[in-house]
């Protein structure tokens, strides 16, 4: 048993998020330009002058560290550093060691600031500055990869596991707290009464806020109430499954624009971390594009440098932008993610199940051919499989000992699906509101394939079976393998 969990473990830190190289270095550089334009480099100089002598109340890990607050000189050289560092991140030179440096002197800076008593959301952003600095996201589109070789490096997988368990946990405990507070208590709502406070006393009445002020439609509140503690409860139970993990960050993009619009709270910053659980979608020819412009980049050193120049200079223009511009810049990037996300939930579905954008390689569907409902079967992914990802043959067809068909089976790029995980792999690649069905993955596979043995066993009574193996269309037989 412990050593069954010791592999599910391996299996999950090391293989479960992985991706590539090249994805990677998208990231790290989408990472970098939400950071810089929607929450900016954080500079702590300005805030230190203005809190009173004296004041220093650290938690109890963070006093072990430091018993006072440092002179004011330390955060105006460290505000330097910082923005030094975050731009050696934006163009991957020395990527890890400057990324490390920047994220431990944020991390410690917010902790003195932090001891004010004041705590904000922002340390995941920075925890996945730490994390991803050993993730090898400076390999390519990097400088280190034009004037280091560091093509070379290998790519690590856990620091995105442990990524999802700190954004899992951080969303868990805040479920758990409302739920033990009586978020889902039915004679009120906490939703509608966290609204009225924002709208009434903190007056924040902007963009939809107004339109919910007599909006006394109680299934709504209370639905939103449990969409809240199931939510953020719910975000850790799927870090173990990459597909549903996704799935969840894009709840959590519909959730964040509709708390904006409603209460004007704006989690932005937040779109950082959940981008880098998409990127196994990032496209062969978004890959492509990067390539060329950096090739253009790099084709000389010359060139390089003066790029490097010219992009400094704007990098230092952006981060001094006032800071009304940049509240702008991210709440219409929060909407319009909002709107973005809210899209694919209602008509693109199965790009929020993807595993990834690229279909090179046709999985197989293979399926009792005389069974009448595993023809339905094929017949309703046939029309419903608009990305053409799949291929199908018969069971009959394989020279094989076995006379009992009792499971569809999908091969995919070496591994062989079977019974109810097989069938929950083709769902979630379809059109419509069919992948919604791979949230059952989250019952136990003991039960779902029990459910499935049932209908397998029973089928031929049920829905009868022929004589010989179907035989496809004209229109469809190139989709068809022996």
């Amino acid at each position: 048993m412990v050593k069954r969990l010791y592999s599910a473990y391996q299996e999950w830190i090391f293989t479960v998020y992985s991706c590539k190289a090249e994805q990677l270095g998208v990231y790290r550089i989408f990472y970098t330009i939400i950071i810089v334009l929607l929450i900016g480099i954080p500079q702590y100089a300005h805030r230190i002058s203005r809190f009173p002598n004296g004041i220093f109340n650290p938690p109890p890990l963070f006093s072990g560290f430091f018993n006072s607050m440092p002179e004011l000189i330390y955060f105006q050289i460290t505000d330097i550093i910082i923005i030094i560092g975050f731009f050696a991140v934006s163009v991957g030179f020395f990527t890890r060691t400057s990324g490390i440096l920047t994220a431990l002197l944020i991390i410690i800076n917010n902790g003195f600031i932090f001891s004010s008593g004041k705590i904000d959301h922002s340390f995941l952003v920075w925890f996945t500055l730490l994390l991803m600095s050993f993730s090898g996201w400076g390999k390519y589109f990097s400088v280190d990869q034009f004037i280091f070789k560091s093509a070379q490096r290998k790519i690590q997988n856990w620091p995105l596991s442990l990524l999802s368990m700190a954004l899992g946990f951080g969303f868990f405990t805040a479920g758990l707290i409302k739920l033990v507070s009586g978020w889902l208590s039915l004679s009120d709502s906490m939703l509608r009464a966290f609204y009225l406070r924002n709208f009434y006393v903190q007056q924040k009445q902007d963009y939809l806020a107004s339109l919910f002020e007599n909006f006394n439609f109680y299934p709504f509140w209370e639905l939103g109430d449990w969409f809240t503690i199931l939510f953020e409860i719910g975000f850790l139970l799927v870090i173990f499954n990459p597909i549903l993990f996704r799935f969840f960050t894009g709840l959590a993009v519909f959730f964040h624009g509709m708390i904006l619009l409603m209460m004007n709270i704006a989690f932005a910053h937040y779109l950082a971390i959940y981008l880098a659980f998409w990127i196994p979608l990032y496209s062969k020819k978004l890959i492509q594009r990067f390539q060329h412009y950096f090739n253009m980049v790099t084709k000389s050193k010359s060139r390089l440098i003066i790029f490097g120049i010219g992009f400094f200079i704007l990098y230092l223009l952006v981060v001094l932008m006032p800071g009304s511009f940049r509240v702008l810049l991210r709440d219409s990037f929060l909407i319009g993610s909002f709107i973005f996300v809210t899209y694919l939930l209602l008509f693109k579905s199965r790009v929020l199940f993807a595993t990834t954008f690229n279909h090179d390689n046709k999985d197989i569907i293979r399926f009792d051919g005389v069974c009448n409902l595993c023809n339905s079967f094929v017949q309703f992914v046939l029309k419903r499989d608009i990305d053409q990802v799949f291929r199908f043959g018969t069971l009959q067809s394989r020279e094989s000992d076995v006379v009992e068909y009792n499971t569809v089976e999908v091969h995919s790029g070496g591994e062989t699906l079977e019974h109810s995980a097989a069938f929950l792999s083709v769902v979630r690649r379809l059109k419509g509101f069919w992948p919604y069905l791979y949230l059952t993955v989250i019952i136990p596979k003991q039960i779902r394939d029990l459910i499935y043995h049932w209908v397998a066993r029973n089928r031929y009574r049920w829905f009868g079976k022929q004589e010989s193996c179907m035989i496809p269309s004209s229109d469809v037989s190139d989709r068809f393998v022996e």
